[in-house]
């Protein structure tokens, strides 16, 4: 029973820990229509998952690779600056505990869940092209987004521990953004609300609570080509039931983490960011390592 609850957190969680405490500033920033941007990303997470005290589990640890291709487009909608994003990662690693004395690792490799991305600037980001933003100053910003996480991630249904959820996810978000000159502070507040995998182990059934995040971003702008941020996050919720029975999984973790960037020019770009575990009382205390190279073009 204990291995089976340790496999079911696997299950639930491995695919989406990365996700669901991601940092991310600039998310809500205006930019000009007509914009395309390829961006591609290597991540490495390594660290503790935090369980029930109550539970024989010790020596827990998950170490992951993640590689991602991303693509961005902006365009007005109803005079508004607005977003669309589709993201497709891939994953390797194990995740590994002494589950009552005895040794438990499972891999974790291939595609995982893809994810949409829709945002629109309410307040303060009228559509412009990239001539109509020269000189402009940007008094506060009010975006709206939704996220969509797709069950298309490598599941097998005889696996305790997939690299795909496979369940459908959304998140609705609300983002402001108070620019200061060469500074900008930034507050986002959204909910994860997930879907049923109804294809567990032996016809189970596995339902997770909302999941509620937080994050603020502290931001300066380098010169003309750079930015750095200082990012936290706050999540809480998503207490998750096995064929209806709640779990001990009340997630209430909080994470710190700073951001770079630097535009070679118009076109290329590079970015590198870096978050770590303050709190954690149930879940992933992991620390998580990015680098990225985008190239843009229109606009």
């Amino acid at each position: 029973m204990i291995t089976r609850h340790l496999l079911f957190f696997l299950v639930t969680f491995a695919p989406s820990l990365v996700a669901a405490q991601s940092l991310e500033p600039r998310l809500y920033l205006p930019l000009p229509t007509g914009l395309n941007v390829v961006s591609l990303s290597y991540g490495s997470t390594s660290g503790t998952i935090v369980f029930d005290a109550m539970m024989p589990v010790t020596d827990s640890h998950a170490s992951l690779h993640t590689g991602t291709v991303a693509y961005v487009r902006t365009f007005g909608l109803f005079g508004r600056s607005s977003q669309f994003q589709a993201v497709a990662p891939f994953a390797s690693g194990e995740a590994s505990a002494v589950v009552a004395g005895r040794d438990t690792t499972r891999n974790l490799d291939g595609p995982a869940d893809p994810m949409l991305r829709l945002a629109v600037n309410l307040a303060g980001g009228p559509a412009r092209r990239r001539q109509e933003l020269a000189g402009v100053k940007f008094g506060i910003i009010v975006g709206a987004s939704l996220s969509l996480s797709m069950p298309f991630g490598h599941y097998d249904n005889d696996r305790r521990v997939n690299v795909g959820a496979n369940r459908w996810s959304i998140k609705p978000e609300l983002g402001v953004v108070q620019p200061l000159g060469t500074l900008a502070l930034e507050g986002y507040a959204g909910v994860w609300l997930f879907g049923d995998n109804t294809d567990y182990l032996n016809g189970s059934t596995v339902s997770q609570e909302p999941l509620w995040t937080l994050q603020g971003h502290f931001i300066r702008v380098v010169g003309r080509r750079g930015w750095l941020a200082l990012d936290g996050t706050l999540v809480r919720g998503g207490a998750t039931s096995l064929d209806g029975v709640v779990q001990n999984t009340l997630e209430e973790n909080v994470r710190l983490g700073a951001t770079a960037a630097w535009f070679i020019n118009n076109r290329h770009a590079f970015k590198a960011a870096f978050a770590t575990g303050v709190t954690t009382r149930y879940g992933g205390d992991f620390d998580i390592f990015t680098i990225g190279y985008q190239y843009a073009w229109g606009g």
